[in-house]
């Protein structure tokens, strides 16, 4: 099964407004995309994320600029709070259920997303079974994921540690 954007995208971290946009500009600009798949939630509140629409072919992320008021909510937060609020998304709200993506301090530095699927999180102290990948690519990687052999491949060898500031 082909995965389906929009994918949820968790900042963990306080990153500047600039370095926010960067990540999902570079993710839209990405020639085989071209496209608005990140969603960065502003609140933990599920109304202001992209709806399923029947009479739509499909919702778009978080397009840039971003509202400078934003802020995630997600900050100071871990990866079982993240995997607990797409677990309890309701079937209204339009989230790629399987793949998300993980804002740390390794953005800040490279702008890089750790992509991470949910129904195989593996977290031993913060340390996780994601896949880092520059913001660029990141779009056009999930949208070549198409079975879990994929997944389980790749993640094998690698290994991330999430990197809070401090």
């Amino acid at each position: 099964m082909l995965t389906q954007p929009p994918f949820a995208l968790f900042a963990l971290v306080d990153l500047s407004k600039e370095t926010l946009n960067s990540v999902l500009q570079q993710a839209h600009d990405n020639p085989s995309v071209n496209d608005w798949w990140w969603y960065l939630p502003a609140t933990l509140d599920y109304g202001a994320a992209p709806q399923r629409d029947p009479k739509s072919a499909g919702q778009i992320g978080t397009p840039t600029p971003i509202d400078p008021s934003l802020s995630s909510p997600f900050v100071g937060k871990g990866l079982e709070d993240v995997a607990a609020w797409l677990r309890g998304k309701p079937e209204s709200v339009d989230l790629e259920d399987r793949y998300f993506g993980i804002l740390d301090k390794q953005a800040g530095i490279s702008g890089k997303i750790a992509i991470c699927r949910l129904n195989d999180l593996r977290i031993e102290k913060e340390v996780a079974w994601c896949i880092l990948r520059k913001a660029g690519e990141s779009a056009s990687f999930l949208a070549g994921l198409d079975s879990d052999l994929d997944w389980n491949e790749l993640v094998r060898f690698q290994k991330y540690t999430l990197q809070y500031w401090g």
